[in-house]
This record gives structure tokens, sequence and C-alpha cells, in this order.
């Protein structure tokens, strides 16, 4: 999983490179044109790297949200970008930079679900540290040895968190057969 991982980081990074060189080499294909136009490129192009930019950085927060809202800006900047090269796909090399950005960026995403999928398959496979059912769990062990709720009030939070069944109902089935 940590080369999935590494090899997602990569594309990542080389996803923006591209993306950030098309646009530089766009905006110098277009220099030739009018003023007006030029500036008009520059601008644009300054804001969907703005957009693409700000994105990555949300990709890489801790909290769902951010990194939902981190995706949806990388989405819509490379989105816009391709929809750009593929209008200029003819004469400018910027544009072939683009779509191979894109391409970068698509494989970034099979590698998050590879991840995605190797994470809820083997979930032992993850540090303990990183698993937060087991960051739970330690809380709770806390507020028990601190006397605020009892050994069998956390037993069963415990169950509770980690989705398996309270030792009072795996022993209860053999009592039962004993009374038979």
């Amino acid at each position: 999983m940590k080369t999935f991982k590494i090899t997602r980081f990569i594309l990542q990074i080389v996803a923006i490179g591209l993306f950030l060189g098309s646009l530089v080499i766009c905006g110098i294909d277009n220099s030739s044109a009018g003023n007006v136009v030029y500036m008009a490129a520059v601008t644009a192009y300054v804001g969907i790297f703005a957009l693409a930019t700000v994105g990555t950085f949300l990709l890489s927060s801790s909290a769902d949200t951010p990194r939902r809202v981190g995706h949806g800006f990388v989405i819509s900047s490379f989105s816009i970008g391709l929809t750009v090269a593929i209008s200029a796909i003819e004469n400018s090399s910027a544009a072939i930079l683009m779509l191979v950005a894109v391409i970068a960026l698509a494989f970034y995403y099979f590698c998050c679900l590879i991840i995605m999928i190797m994470q809820k398959s083997f979930p032992h496979a993850e540090s303990p540290n990183d698993d937060i059912r087991i960051v739970h769990v330690k809380e709770w062990k806390k507020i028990m040895e601190e006397g605020i709720i009892s050994e069998e009030e956390y037993e069963a939070k415990r169950c509770q968190i980690l989705g398996i069944k309270p030792q009072s109902d795996k022993e209860k089935p053999a009592e039962e057969k004993a009374e038979d």
C-alpha cells in the first residue's frame, strides 16, 4: 500500500507540474496575439492555476470536507484545461502537455481508488495509530481509568466501536447449551 501512496504523490506532483507547464507554454503561445487577447488569456490561466493550486493544498488536509473541496477544485480546473486543450490540439504543444497532465491526474485517482479498496479489504495492513477505531477505544479506556465510566460500560463501548460481539454474548450460547 505504501507503494501506491508514493506513486499517488508522484502522480499528483507530475500532474500539477505538467498543468503549470501547459499554462506557461499556452501563455507564451498567446503572447504573439493582440494585447487584449493576451491579457485575457493570462488572467484566465492564472485563475485556473490558482484553482488547481488551492485544490492541491486542500487535498493534503486531514479533514474530510476540505479534502472533498480540494478534489472538486482540482477536477474542475483540469476539466477546464482539458476543454481548452481539446479545442487547440492541432496547433499547440501546450494542449498536448495538458492532455498528458490530465492522464497523470487520472492515474492519480486510480491510485486513490486502489488505496481505498486496499484499506477496506485489508484493515490490518494499516498502522493501529492510523485506525480511527483504535484511537476511539483508547480515548474510552482513558475515561474508564479516570473512573467516569465502569469497566462494563467501557467493554460495551469498545465492542460497539470495533464491531464485535461483547464477551457476555459469546458466553451465553455455551451456557444455554449446558442448561439444555
